[in-house]
């Protein structure tokens, strides 16, 4: 497997514009919070870094448009770095139902949902992202089995979450992002297992996209590669499928190409990275930042700067459901990462760095290229034919890289290193 497309690079984005699980909710079993009035407001309250020694501000009001708003300014001095709000704790009688849905208006920014549960530490919450488009109202849904327990912001081991037991609902900027941010709350609802089994879609994943229109391309490949029948079996199986404009974006006669039937197995090959076995959400993929695909190779997600980001395509919509699995739709064809019987020496690797970050730096894709740059160098410093004082030019990139707010300086920072990395091993 490439080795540049590592758990670290691994996030990549998919459907719904952005989206994060955006998903216009059938219909919520429950209301937990929504805020006509002030006294809506009486049972939030917000906790800063400042019980850390942090200076982050950050507090919440009622909009005129019956929101409520959580905004201030985000520090990342003396050791600080977020800012939340959360209601009061309270029995809120969720056992019988499957996630929450919330209406929600953010700044571009990946904010958290937090879940609490009874007698649980102030500092300890079952977490999922949520992620939001700069100005744009969008309703997310969550699963309950999106959330996972964390301390202090970090993972920890424990048990799946249980509806019945969450007294609490609140919501975090943690970004590592120094600045202003504002987050609009119009409701946060609850919503039920047999509303979620009600969204799906009548047809299998050859059906769903037949009905969309906008996929002629990938099921006319999907036929002549012969994988037509495995996205209309059992399953279940998660497609990351281009539209017809990611298809046009292949420099000319290359589809025409790959369609011929003496090329039928390396288009199977590219068309196998663009599936998933089993039903892989948006939120899943974000929080693994990779999944393994039917081609071999693990295809990376991650979210950056509002959008989500799979391989080097974007994600345009996200969870689309089908009776044998889910789509998200992505913007670009992905292309299999290189394969080689043989590990890649220091050389080869930087080289092969370099050529993988350098077109993503030069369309604006930083962080993809900073991915990239930071798991070559973490391989780097483990090789033995790399020098201790390379090495040591290594950490110290690592180490000021990740003081840097900009992705942009970040790559260049990494890049001095492998450059001065690779001098070293000329002969």
């Amino acid at each position: 497997m490439n080795p540049f497309i590592p758990s670290k690079i691994i996030g990549a984005g998919l459907l719904l514009g952005m989206l994060s699980l955006q998903a216009q909710v059938q219909a919520a079993d429950a209301t937990i919070a929504s805020f006509e009035d002030a006294k809506s407001l009486d049972s939030w309250i917000s906790v800063n870094d400042g019980v850390m020694g942090g200076i982050s501000e950050g507090g919440f009001k009622l909009s005129d448009k019956a929101s409520l708003v959580f905004s201030g300014k985000l520090s990342l001095e003396n050791n600080g770095g977020f800012a939340s709000i959360r209601m009061k704790p309270t029995k809120l009688d969720l056992g019988d139902t499957k996630g929450i849905a919330i209406e929600a208006r953010g700044d571009g920014r990946t904010y958290w949902v937090d879940l609490r549960i009874k007698d649980q530490p102030s500092a300890t919450s079952y977490r999922a992202y949520l992620p939001t488009t700069a100005g744009e109202w969008t309703v997310t849904k969550l699963s309950f089995d999106d959330f996972k327990l964390q301390a202090y912001g970090m993972g920890v081991p424990s048990k799946a979450l249980d509806p019945e037991l969450i007294h609490s609902v609140g919501f975090t900027i943690a970004d590592k992002k120094a600045g202003a941010f504002n987050l609009e709350v119009k409701t946060v609802k609850a919503y039920s297992k047999e509303n979620v089994e009600a969204k799906k879609s009548d047809g299998d994943i050859v059906d769903v996209a037949k009905a969309a229109g906008s996929f002629n391309t990938l099921l006319a490949a999907a036929a002549a590669a012969g994988l037509d029948g495995a996205l209309s079996g059992h399953g279940p199986l998660t497609v990351l499928a281009p539209t017809d404009e990611a298809f046009k974006k292949l420099p000319a006669g290359v589809v025409e190409k790959l369609l011929l039937p003496e090329n039928k197995e390396q288009l199977a090959a590219i068309l196998k990275y663009h599936v998933i076995e089993g039903k892989v959400t948006l939120a899943k993929a974000l929080e693994a930042r990779e999944a393994a695909t039917l081609e071999g190779s693990k295809v990376p997600f991650r979210f950056e700067k509002g959008r989500v980001l799979v391989g080097a395509a974007t994600l345009q919509t996200a969870d689309i459901n089908a009776t044998n699995g889910i789509i998200h739709v992505i913007d670009e064809v992905l292309i299999p990462p290189t394969k080689s019987t043989e590990p890649l020496d220091a050389s080869q690797l930087m080289e092969l760095a370099i050529e993988r970050g350098v077109p993503l730096f030069n369309k604006g894709d930083f962080g993809g290229c900073e991915g990239i740059y930071e798991v070559t160098i973490e391989a780097l410093r483990t090789m033995k034919e790399v020098p201790k004082s390379s090495q040591k030019i290594l950490t110290q990139a690592l180490t000021e890289a990740r003081g840097v707010d900009s992705s942009r300086a970040r790559c260049w920072i990494l890049r001095e290193a492998i450059d001065a990395t690779w001098k070293s091993l000329e002969p």
